[in-house]
């Protein structure tokens, strides 16, 4: 129908407005946070633009309601403003009618937001932490899909998880000789770095000679060496930059082996509920729209309103997240009840809508 694509085109503008201002923001932030740090082993600020780029789309991804929100905002109520949705509705066009159009191209955003935080955002955090993380160290060789890589001399050290407090999961150690032939390969369940050393849980020994290879199994040992544990601050993927296949799995693993996962279900159920916030908070900027007329103000008291409704949604659903997980909240019940309450408002508020 004419109507929706002619709101279709009139929301889109106005979120890609709000995305470019955001994005430009955030990467000024961003590359000034970087500032310290350029000129540290090879860290310059061509990496560090590369940096900020890279990870920008987590930025935009964790502000996405907020960005559709205030996106929303400017391009209804400049059609409120100029008595459009009046005009709309005094033809017979219902509310309603007029919420289910919007509520339909916010059904495409929303998917393109998961998409996003499927692909684009992991993505871009690992590619972007491994190359800040290489030239700030030359020893670290790759942080990826593959886990982190770092060297010794000749030995080189395989974690496929760097998980909080100084752990690490599916680690593999491989010793080499002068001419770089494999001497010993060392494999671990896991990893903890305690009071200056590091233990082993269920490691496997494979001696490589000229008579063959033998094995042999303990279920664990103590190490004064392994992996520097100041590269953990720079290394470990938070949450936020894990797919939600990759957080399932990961927290999965986690209690398997009697592991604190809070953090990383509460990262899994935020994942899965943003899409549906997205929707939630173009929802509750319908009311706000249907009572701008033209003397309700400008497009910049529209935007100001809708950077300090965003603003604030962030700050109080990233609150509430974190007390129910410090509070043992179950995860899904934490990352769901801003989601709930935002809802329920924007249902009684439409309702008022004559």
């Amino acid at each position: 129908m004419v109507i929706d694509r002619y709101i279709a085109r009139s929301i889109t503008s106005g979120v890609v407005v709000a995305t470019l201002v955001m994005a430009a923001l955030f990467a000024f932030i961003n590359f000034v946070t970087e500032l310290d740090d350029i000129g540290t082993a090879d860290y310059n600020a061509l990496r560090a633009l590369f940096y900020v780029a890279l990870t920008l789309p987590q930025r935009l991804y964790d502000l996405a309601p907020s960005i559709i929100m205030i996106g929303s905002l400017i391009s209804l109520g400049a059609l409120a403003g100029g008595s459009e949705l009046v005009v709309m509705r005094a033809s017979g066009i219902t509310a309603m009618r007029i919420v289910r159009s919007v509520m339909q191209i916010g059904l495409v955003m929303a998917v393109l937001v998961a998409i996003a935080g499927e692909t684009l955002v992991p993505f871009g955090a690992n590619v972007g932490k491994s190359i800040r993380a290489h030239a700030l160290d030359e020893r670290l060789l790759v942080s990826s899909q593959h886990g982190l890589w770092s060297r010794d001399n000749n030995r080189y050290v395989n974690a496929h998880r760097v998980m909080p407090d100084q752990k690490l999961g599916d680690v593999s150690v491989y010793e080499l000789d002068a001419e770089r032939n494999l001497l010993r390969a060392t494999h671990a369940d896991r990893a903890e770095y305690r009071q200056g050393r590091w233990y082993l849980y269920n490691v496997v020994h494979s001696d490589f000679s000229s008579d063959g290879i033998t094995s042999k199994h303990e279920p664990g040992e103590i190490w004064p060496e392994l992996m520097r544990p100041e590269l953990f601050g720079v290394l470990r993927v938070s949450p936020e930059d894990m797919s939600g296949e990759d957080l399932y799995q990961y927290s999965d693993y986690m209690k398997r082996n009697g592991l604190d996962a809070g953090e990383y279900e509460l990262a899994f159920w935020i994942k899965v509920f943003t899409p549906f916030t997205c929707l939630a908070m173009l929802l509750i900027a319908m009311p706000m729209v249907f009572n701008t007329t033209p003397r309700s103000g400008g497009t910049g008291q529209r935007i100001i309103v809708g950077a300090l409704l965003g603003v604030a949604f962030f700050v109080l659903n990233r609150a509430v997240n974190h007390l129910g997980l410090v509070y043992g909240m179950p995860a899904v019940v934490s990352a769901a009840l801003p989601l709930m309450v935002i809802t329920l408002i924007s249902i009684v508020l439409l309702q008022r809508v004559k």
